[in-house]
């Protein structure tokens, strides 16, 4: 998913984006091309860098919405959020 994409759910879902919770996330992209969520997209590592906060909420959902949607599927959802 593009980071555009999570920031139009963050803004929806958390109120603002958190372009620099995407960003951390997927610098390892640059090393490990698309294999790059082995790392930075679970659920403790996200806890021990932002704690509970919006932040926390924003990765996860940037976690969730990677691994469990198809690219169709969330571009649909995706451009009915921005109409």
């Amino acid at each position: 998913m593009r980071h555009r994409e999570h920031m139009v759910l963050d803004k929806v879902l958390l109120g603002r984006p958190y372009r620099h919770v995407h960003k951390w996330m997927d610098e390892p992209y640059k090393w490990l091309g698309p294999k790059h969520r082995v790392l930075r997209h679970d659920p403790l590592t996200l806890f021990l860098k932002y704690g509970f906060s919006d932040e926390f909420l924003a990765g996860m959902l940037h976690a969730v919405a990677d691994s469990t949607t198809s690219r169709r599927r969330r571009r649909g959802f995706l451009e009915l959020l921005m109409r």
